[in-house]
């Protein structure tokens, strides 16, 4: 990432808010957060707790009890999270085609953004596609009854500016919660999936950022929840690093975390998205994503792993060496491979397909034998997606919907990975 804000290190809890205002701060490593003050919880009951708080389960205590008084609560989850495992598809307003339901258990439509992302007021807006519009796409649920379609706000760059001026103010965090429960009432959606590209960070210095923003993340977090109640999801995009949250506190209202382990590097240095620790490049991978969540506090069986259906090319390549441009949908890779083309011209030099065997991924090189495009094609989706299954964790995610063929070969070989089978259906 580039033009992150310059930070300032806290030695204690925040040392003073009059230090801290200055700069927009990466949260300490050992920075615990309190939970928010809790609202009180009166009443009677009997009966057992359901839930260990672990795992996408419906409650936050164990064990049984009885009586009468009055308590705290520390927040609750989802009584419904879907269809597990999860197969769930990031689908933009650019996607012009309705997705094939039959391949996936949840859709997080994109892009909820604010209305005003200077000053994180006025609710949030919804940019939909013209053929393939929100409603559409609930309307599937006629093909697969087990769908749940979430509203995704947030991304990448200026686009998504909004959420740290909302999280400081209690009235603009109330407008903002209210504004999602009104479009997922609107829509009849499932819930919400929060994508804020990274608390304490601008991105691209395009996004307003601060230094509170982890702790104001927290009662953003729980007044959403008090607001949509149990029965609708709340997810959150992470970074694959586990940073930027303080995740003992927000897991206890986020259901699940799309974790983004994609962007992880790129040609000729690195690996988009390898799945272990590459001998050829020394950034991070699955492993290493997977092993800071449950180090921050997010158990393996809330993590829903992310999978790019798209490649990363060198970024600023030297004059007269360029071949592709930084990101490389999939659904263009055939005609590289098959026909020497890149949209639709012939490629400044010929390249062919390398397998890293350790990192478990394919990259191209050219014939000097440096790397100039990492990518996943269905060898490598299909071998996270076993990786999925063999350790616990809750799915998988892929972003986009639209880079992968048309005949949908990424997405196949993940369905198949996972499920065993052709389609999601049960």
């Amino acid at each position: 990432m580039t033009g992150h804000c310059t930070f300032l290190r806290l030695t204690g809890l925040f040392l003073s808010l009059a230090l801290a205002v200055a700069s927009c701060e990466k949260p300490a490593n050992t920075l615990v957060i309190p939970v928010p003050p809790s609202k009180p919880n009166t009443g009677t009951g009997t009966g057992p707790s359901t839930g260990s708080g672990s795992g996408p389960s419906t409650g936050s205590g164990t064990g049984t009890g009885t009586g009468t008084g009055t308590g705290t609560q520390t927040g609750t989850l989802c009584t419904d999270i879907g269809q597990t495992p999860i197969v769930l598809a990031y689908f933009t307003e650019y996607t012009e085609t309705l997705p094939e339901v039959k391949l996936l258990t949840h859709i997080n439509y994109a892009h909820g953004r604010f209305k005003n992302p200077k000053t994180g007021d006025g609710g949030i807006v919804i940019t939909e596609s013209k053929q393939a519009p929100i409603s559409k796409v609930v309307a599937l649920k006629s093909v697969n009854p087990k769908l749940k379609v979430m509203l995704m706000i947030g991304g990448w760059g200026g686009h998504a500016d909004g959420f740290s001026e909302m999280a400081k103010s209690d009235a603009k965090r109330t407008e903002f919660c209210q504004s999602v429960k009104k479009l997922i009432d609107q829509h009849k959606l499932d819930g919400v999936d929060i994508d804020w590209e990274y608390p304490t960070q601008s991105a691209d210095n395009e996004t307003g950022c601060d230094p509170m923003d982890t702790q104001n993340f927290n009662l953003v977090l729980q007044e959403l929840r008090e607001t949509l109640g149990t029965s609708k999801i709340i997810s959150f995009a992470s970074s694959s690093s586990g940073k930027y949250v303080d995740w003992k506190t927000a897991i206890k209202y986020i259901d699940y975390v799309n974790v983004m382990t994609y962007d992880m590097g790129a040609a000729p240095n690195g690996h988009n998205s390898p799945l272990h620790k590459s001998s050829r490049f020394t950034h991070r991978s699955w492993d290493e994503a997977v092993d800071a969540h449950v180090k921050a506090g997010v158990p393996k069986n809330r993590q829903v792993m992310g999978v790019p259906f798209y490649g990363k090319a060198e970024k600023n390549p030297a004059e007269g060496t360029k071949i592709f441009e930084y990101s490389v949908k999939y659904y263009e890779i055939p005609d590289i491979l098959e026909k020497g083309q890149y949209k639709g011209k012939a490629l400044a030099r010929p390249v062919t397909r390398q397998w890293d065997a350790t990192a478990m991924v394919p990259f191209l090189v050219d014939a000097a034998g440096k790397n100039v495009l990492s990518y996943d094609d269905p060898e490598s989706v299909a071998a996270k997606g076993a990786y999925v299954v063999a350790n616990g964790h809750l799915g998988a995610m892929f972003w986009e919907y639209r880079c992968d063929t048309g005949d949908h070969a990424l997405l196949g070989a993940l369905v198949k990975a996972i499920y065993g089978k052709e389609t999601v259906l049960q």
